[in-house]
């Protein structure tokens, strides 16, 4: 127990500092976060910041090619304790499902995509580590995918297809897959009126 929380801390180190790859816009009049970018260092604590600044906001809606899973579970732990939900309405790949399958709330929009791969590292693991590294990643993920009710041959399929490819899954196949999420329409008036897909988080 204690090298796996060694190894966590380890694939946690922050890669050199660079200027945020996102986006956390509040946005009022929609009732929720719009979110875009990466998932990189700092995304957790920005989403934070954001939260405690607008409270009244319990939406996110997100965008992303992914990032950091370790970022992206400690942001869905973040949302689920602010009771906060996760709406995707375009595409959504990588560290992005991971963060919004951990989260309890889950939203897809019928344009929604979700994509799924084998990750890369950001920072790799010396030699004699890496097979562990890379397993506790896949673990850490594939927990998160659970969440959701990602099937075991679905978190297969993703994990074996190449990180320079993407798996794409419409609402429709996740849903077939048994995946839990509630399939929300925007009116014309951006008024939130969801309707349950495969039942509840």
């Amino acid at each position: 127990m204690k090298n796996f929380a060694i190894l966590l801390a380890f694939l946690a180190v922050a890669s050199a500092a660079s200027d945020p790859q996102f986006k956390i816009i509040p946005a009022e009049p929609l009732g929720q976060f719009m979110v875009f970018g990466r998932i990189t260092d700092g995304f957790e604590a920005e989403m934070q910041r954001a939260i405690a600044a607008n409270p009244n906001l319990k939406r996110v809606y997100i965008e992303s090619p992914g990032g950091k899973n370790l970022e992206a579970r400690r942001t869905a732990q973040l949302l689920n304790r602010q009771q906060i939900s996760i709406r995707v309405g375009g595409k959504c790949a990588s560290a992005c499902v991971a963060l919004w399958a951990a989260t309890d709330r889950r939203e897809l929009t019928a344009k929604a995509r979700l994509g799924l791969h084998a990750g890369v590292p950001v920072k790799k693991a010396p030699t004699a580590l890496e097979g562990i590294a890379s397993a506790a990643r896949q673990k850490i993920t594939a927990d998160m995918l659970r969440h959701a009710g990602f099937s075991e041959s679905l978190i297969a399929k993703g994990q074996q297809t190449p990180h320079n490819s993407i798996l794409w899954l419409t609402p429709v196949e996740l849903a077939s897959d048994g995946v839990k999420f509630t399939l929300a329409s925007t009116p014309p008036n951006n008024s939130f009126k969801p309707r349950p897909l495969r039942g509840s988080a």
